[in-house]
C-alpha cells in the first residue's frame, strides 16, 4: 500500500485509536523503509516521550477496520503493544546482598536520655 492510497477516514481512525491509547502519542502514515512496491502494508511512525519507531500495519486489516470492531481493535492492539515496547525501560540492577552486620544493641550508649538530666520522664511536672 502506497502513502497516496490512504484514505481520510484511514487517518481519523489513526487518530482516534492513538488518542485512546495516549494523548502524547503521535501517530502518521509514513511509507516503510527499503520497501518499493512488494510491501502489503503501511507504515506507522509512533512518536511519544522523544521516542520514535516505525510499525507495519497490513492493508487487508487497515481496510477492514475503517468499518470493523473487531479489526479496528486488532490494530489498537497492534499499536499499544509496540508503543508499551518503545517505551520500556529496564528495572534497575539490584542491590548487592553483601550487608555489614549492625552493631550489637547497647554497645553505643548515646542513645534515649543523654543530655536531659540522667533519663527522667518527660511531661508535666
Amino acid at each position: 500500500m502506497r502513502l497516496k492510497d490512504v484514505t481520510a477516514s484511514q487517518q481519523r481512525l489513526l487518530r482516534d485509536l492513538t488518542n485512546q491509547i495516549s494523548t502524547g502519542l503521535e501517530a502518521t502514515f509514513s511509507e516503510m523503509p527499503g520497501a518499493e512496491g512488494r510491501s502489503v502494508g503501511i507504515g506507522v511512525v509512533l512518536r511519544e516521550r522523544h521516542r520514535e519507531v516505525v510499525i507495519e500495519i497490513p492493508e487487508a486489516l487497515l481496510v477492514q477496520a475503517v468499518d470493523d470492531v473487531s479489526a479496528r481493535e486488532a490494530v489498537r492492539v497492534r499499536i499499544k503493544g509496540r508503543r508499551d515496547r518503545m517505551l520500556f525501560r529496564e528495572p534497575p540492577k539490584p542491590l548487592p546482598k553483601h550487608i555489614a552486620a549492625a552493631a550489637a544493641p547497647g554497645s553505643m550508649n548515646f542513645g534515649f536520655g543523654a543530655g536531659r538530666g540522667g533519663g527522667r520522664p518527660r511531661g508535666r511536672r
